[in-house]
């Protein structure tokens, strides 16, 4: 279940704001043309890679393709998707509404909300004929060479100002944009948003996608990234997607899309005694050898485990984590619910205080959390 709220009126708004982004060549090309266009660019698409034959995710990007659709400014085109057989994580549209999808990309998403933001993307691409517009400064080619030079460009190939294609036995080199701008990719982002979230996509797949995106671009900014070849990042481009779902009411719970480890206890030693340890992606945030009652103590680290697991679905963030005091009882809470009390047997172990070693635990929380978020900008440490 999508785990972000909205305002109804408010995602109409939205839409509505998004769809009067006219398509912007919408006069200028025929449907005929754009047919003409969008069938010999498959055609050359197709002789360059194979497809990849995966009828369940072939299925599956038809029906996001389908889900989509009537939210777009053209829910009449009949789009067609289509898998092809690439390992780098890539997408493109061409005219008339045929959308690539590679077999990278599928492996690359860690959700359905993530692969509906790329292919929401795609499809806004095409219905403000972004892709017909790369082709306005060479309007006197024929249609092969133009449908090649498109492909050339949405597949990520050539220089960043000029193509040498093969027409006809012969290189052709022409200039022509090789990449969308920031305002197109913007522009297409914006309508994306409104698409995702009047079909009840969790719109925050699209961020995170865009976040490893530029991720790995700053990672890495020679290296061929595939969608990253023909779709621009920047730190502004992805500041205003955050400004988007803002504008939308929209809770950035960024773990409800991605994939994540979850919290654990594990056996350690302290003083020469066996513990048990709760850990965050490697932060040790509390070590504890006592139930009370005389209960078991493993039984106290799952109920732990299982409370900050939903705490962390539900999309907690560090600052929400605070020590509660009641009477005799010292705990750490975050939202509401009560994450681990802490024992004077436990701060015995720890060599603190018993308010101390709640301090040391809600510090060590946030710790993890905030390596979470650096881990999200820049990667893990190498």
């Amino acid at each position: 279940m999508n785990r972000f709220a909205h305002n109804k009126a408010l995602i109409a708004v939205t839409l509505a704001v998004a769809l009067t982004v006219a398509p912007a060549s919408a006069r200028e090309w025929s449907e005929e043309y754009e047919k003409k266009v969008g069938d010999r660019a498959v055609e050359a698409v197709l002789e360059e890679y194979e497809l990849y034959e995966d009828e369940e995710a072939q299925q599956h990007i038809e029906q996001i393709v389908a889900r989509l659709v009537p939210y777009t400014q053209r829910p009449d085109l009949k789009y067609k998707a289509y898998l092809i057989d690439r390992d780098e994580a890539n997408a493109f549209t061409v005219p008339g509404g045929h959308v690539f999808v590679t077999k990278g990309l599928l492996e690359e998403v860690e959700s359905e909300a993530q692969l509906a933001g790329v292919v929401a993307h795609e499809m806004a691409h095409n219905c403000t004929y972004d892709s017909l517009d790369q082709l306005k400064r060479a309007q006197d080619m024929s249609l092969a060479m133009a449908a090649a030079v498109l492909v050339a460009v949405l597949t990520g190939r050539g220089s960043e100002a000029t193509y040498g294609v093969m027409i006809g036995g012969e290189i052709v080199t022409r200039g022509v944009l090789s990449t969308y701008s920031i305002e197109i990719e913007t522009r297409a982002d914006r309508n994306a948003v409104a698409y995702l979230l009047a079909a009840g996509y969790d719109v925050v797949g699209l961020l995170t996608f865009m976040e490893e995106l530029a991720r790995e671009e700053r990672k890495k900014p020679t290296t061929e990234l595939g969608i990253l070849q023909t779709h621009p990042l920047s730190t502004k481009r992805v500041a205003d997607l955050i400004d988007l779902l803002d504008e939308a009411d929209v809770i950035i719970n960024r773990r409800a899309v991605t994939k994540w480890d979850l919290p654990v206890v594990e056996t350690g030693e302290i003083g020469g005694k066996p513990v048990q340890i709760l850990k965050l992606w490697d932060e040790p945030l509390f070590a504890f050898a006592h139930s009370p009652g005389g209960g078991d103590v493993a039984s106290r680290g799952e109920r732990m485990v299982e409370v900050l697991t939903e705490l962390l679905r539900e999309g907690v963030r560090a600052f929400e984590f605070y020590i509660v005091q009641e009477k005799s009882e010292t705990a750490v809470s975050a939202r509401g619910q009560k994450l681990l009390t802490v024992y004077p047997e436990d701060a015995a172990l720890a060599g603190k205080s018993v308010g101390d070693t709640a301090a040391a635990a809600s510090q060590a929380i946030r710790r993890a959390l905030y390596q979470e978020r650096l881990n999200r900008l820049y990667g893990d440490a190498e």
